[in-house]
């Protein structure tokens, strides 16, 4: 993934070549600016310089001979960085550019002056810059005249990308009008399609007539043949529709029954076959009232038979104009549905005892991610009663936490694949790593909700995390050892490298250690190396790592310092540190160090770590007590 800098060196260069400039022959509507500038700053040297990926490239030069050079040894790149205008009064004064070639070498510039040119979209593509061979001051008048000279340069450098947008807005126009001409036409041609459309509906409307005719008839046979009950009224209550698995329910075919003796005449009861309906809980006459029904439940009692377990849905009938017109209820026999019910129920019953004794979360999501079951684990663990949960969403149950950082495993569950994952948890006073596994339930091939089993991995993961801290760490200072030192080594290269920050590498150990171990004993020995690790731990950056590599030999990896006198500075603290007297068992001693510091800006291991080595052994020969700084060679001091 690019970096926000990465990313916007790359709209940069994309605006550069979108200019079609790059590579083209020297147009004198550019040599003219940079003679003009030339002759208006008294300078021997005037370009119109473009930064590309890693070149600038001349557009035009006054008293250059050559036409590109490498992006890391120009100075116009640090213009474009900058955006805006650089003025070096003198460059050997300078420690970005005075090691230049064209600083140290012919031309020997020592005046620089640039000011950014910039796209249409704001993006700085390059540079109109002044130079000279000698140092020299720039005023505010010449900045303001740099700076106008260089907008100029900017109007003539866009001029290709305005006309191409006038000309293109031109041709919009032109097939607008085309487009409005054609639209016309279309009007035209739909007016007529509709005219011979209307007469045609006239033919089908006398056709659609006599297949409604069919329809009815067909309607009627289907009623009186289907195993579903359907019985209709009109706007008035009156019956007007039983068909023949109405008349098998009840018993009875439709009469003229006031709607408040329904419930006598046919036998409907409530869902346990014993309490009465009253008319206002009658499916149908709540269908006339205009509420829509679905899956009400309800039984039928023809004398001294079982009652007959029914559903009910059915809505209001209303005409074109929303008129009243009556109300339709179809009813299901589900007296199987119903036995089959109440053996579900008792074997959920069983499921739900085994899950909730479970050591371990158990639940089921559906495609909404909406619990459907969770045991009672989840009230143990997180304080969330499992009837609390059901019907809710992840997020409304368990909160944005804990539904943040198992949204993609939900959302991969959902897409058919299983997943795993681990998260460390704080609830109710207690700190837990939680093993999940999501397994999509799939019916049909189609996913139809998720599994989750999670088991508490915390005993385990803690054995995990001791075993890799005697791993990396050493255990007299508790500092990284020399294989964790080895690891964060490699990797600070690698951001050194990607971010073209400066990196440091100091190499330390204890003089005339062996003395201290020989004449005062092991334990004091060890008590010193504590101590010296704590002080530099406690001397450099957070970010910095301290680690020991063996004996009294330690490390300290500085990312991001920005010049060998840094490192000194570093150094100076570090010794001054140390010289501190150790206090050991109600002993005082005085101890110190050598310190060898290696500096780089593009730093590689074997490089960093042996120039750091010979910098320690420098510090000894010294006679000790001191420090020194290499700094490695193609690096500026």
């Amino acid at each position: 993934m690019l970096s926000q800098q990465e990313l916007a060196e790359e709209q940069r260069i994309k605006a550069l070549h979108a200019l079609g400039l790059l590579d083209t022959p020297q147009e004198e509507r550019f040599d003219r600016f940079t003679r003009l500038a030339s002759a208006a700053f008294g300078v021997p040297i005037a370009l119109v310089s473009l930064v590309d990926n890693d070149r600038q490239w001349f557009k035009s030069r006054v008293g250059m001979d050559f036409c590109e050079t490498p992006r890391h040894v120009a100075i116009c790149s640090h213009a474009v960085a900058l955006d805006d205008m650089l003025v070096v009064s003198d460059t050997l004064l300078d420690e970005r550019f005075k090691d230049f070639p064209l600083v140290t070498g012919a031309p020997g510039l020592r005046f620089y002056a640039g000011q950014p040119l910039h796209s249409l979209d704001g993006q700085p593509v390059g540079t109109l810059c002044v130079l000279d061979t000698r140092p020299r001051d720039f005023g505010v008048a010449e900045r303001r005249m740099l700076r106008d000279l260089a907008q100029m340069v900017q109007d003539e450098l866009n001029r290709r990308v305005v006309v191409a947008a006038r000309d293109a807005a031109q041709r919009a126009l032109r097939e607008m009008n085309v487009q409005l001409e054609k639209r016309v036409a279309e009007r035209t041609c739909e007016l007529h399609a509709k005219n011979q459309a209307l007469e045609h509906e006239m033919r089908q409307r006398l056709d659609a007539e006599a297949a409604l005719r069919q329809k009815q008839e067909l309607l009627d046979a289907v009623l009186e043949s289907v195993e579903v009950a359907v019985v209709a009224c009109d706007g008035q209550g009156k019956l007007t529709l039983f068909n023949r698995a109405a008349r098998e329910f009840h018993g009875l075919d439709a009469c003229d029954v006031a709607s408040t003796d329904w419930q006598a005449h046919y036998g409907l009861f409530g869902e346990d076959g014993m309490t009465p309906l009253r008319e206002d809980e009658i499916p149908l006459v709540r269908a006339l009232n205009g509420e829509r029904i679905s899956g009400a439940a309800m039984s039928v009692r023809i004398g001294d038979a079982p009652p007959r377990h029914l559903l009910a849905s059915g809505r209001a009938l209303q005409g074109p104009h929303g008129e009243p017109m009556g109300a339709v209820v179809a009813m299901q026999d589900v007296t199987e549905l119903a036995l089959s019910r109440a053996r579900l129920v008792e074997s959920e019953e069983w499921l739900r005892t085994i899950a909730d004794n479970v050591p371990a979360l158990i639940a089921y999501v559906d495609t909404g991610m909406r619990y459907r079951f969770a045991n009672q684990r989840y009230q143990e663990w997180f304080g969330v009663r499992s009837e609390h949960m059901i019907g809710k969403t992840v997020p409304e149950a368990m909160g944005e936490a804990f539904y943040e950082p198992r949204r993609a495993a939900l959302a991969r569950s959902l897409a058919g694949h299983g997943s795993h994952l681990e998260i460390e948890e704080q609830r109710r006073g207690r700190t837990r790593v939680i093993s999940s596994t999501y397994l999509p339930h799939i019916r049909d091939g189609a996913v139809q909700g998720i599994y989750v089993l999670s088991t508490d991995a915390t005993s385990a993961r803690e054995y995990e995390r001791q075993l890799h801290a005697l791993a990396h760490s050493d255990h007299l200072t508790g500092l990284p050892n020399r294989r964790s030192y080895e690891e964060r080594l490699a990797q600070a290269i690698g951001r050194s490298r990607r971010s073209a920050m400066a990196l440091a590498l100091a190499y330390l150990d204890v003089d005339n250690f062996k003395q201290i171990n020989d004449s005062l004993g092991h334990a004091v020995g060890d008590a010193v190396l504590r101590e010296f690790a704590k002080r530099l731990s406690a001397t450099v950056r957070s970010t910095d790592t301290v680690a020991r590599l063996a004996g009294d030999e330690f490390v300290v990896v500085l990312e991001q310092v920005g010049s060998p006198l840094e490192c000194q500075r570093i150094a100076d603290k570090l010794l001054d540190a140390i010289r501190m007297p150790f206090v050991i068992d109600g002993r005082t001693l005085e101890v110190t160090s050598s310190i060898g510091f290696a500096w780089c800006p593009r730093p590689e291991l074997a490089a960093l770590t042996h120039a750091a080595d010979d910098a320690l052994y420098q510090s000894k020969r010294a006679g000790r007590d001191q420090s020194s700084v290499v700094v490695l060679a193609g690096c500026p001091a």
